[in-house]
């Protein structure tokens, strides 16, 4: 077993060149997962996380956040009147917009979202996301959950949200 893993580390770190890189080792189940280097599809947008919530609000399941000024009105709708400060209002750079997803959950009740990938198809965003389990909006009976992503990059005609796991 020690003369595998090592054949493995070795061959990972001294390869032939391929063009191949290591993008997952799981050391407990000895799973390796390889795929070229160049892969990557050109058409993936990155994203990250603003702000993650639960609120019973009349929303659009997806809205797109241009401004300051549309943030701060946004931010407003979500503020929670039970704590005395309310969350940090993020700003915006050049080339950068908000997307605020609020799907209706079909699978589980009291669940969560999460976003697996976004990909543009001729200036639509096509959001991949699966419904999860969270502890929290299940113990208090929690079942509209929000998240609001922050993208770098042109702002797409419009949004698609695909669920994976219906």
């Amino acid at each position: 077993m020690k003369r595998g893993v090592l054949l493995m580390v070795f061959s990972l770190f001294f390869g032939s060149g391929s063009g191949l890189s290591c993008t997952n080792v799981s050391a407990a189940k000895n799973i390796v997962e390889i795929e070229p280097a160049m892969s990557k599809n050109d058409s993936e947008i990155k994203f990250s996380e603003v702000r993650r919530l639960n609120k019973n609000i009349s929303l659009k399941e997806c809205m797109i956040v241009q401004s300051l000024e549309e943030t701060v009105k946004l931010y407003g709708l979500l503020e929670d009147k039970r704590f005395s400060r309310s969350e940090p209002i993020p700003s915006l750079s050049e080339n950068e917009f908000l997307l605020m997803l609020k799907p209706e959950l079909k699978k589980q009740q009291y669940g969560d979202i999460e976003v697996i990938k976004i990909e543009e198809e001729q200036s639509v965003f096509n959001v991949y996301y699966k419904e999860i389990n969270n502890e929290e909006y299940l113990l208090n009976k929690e079942k509209n959950p929000i998240l609001i992503l922050k993208i770098e990059g042109e702002i797409p005609s419009s949004v698609k949200l695909i669920p994976l796991n219906l």
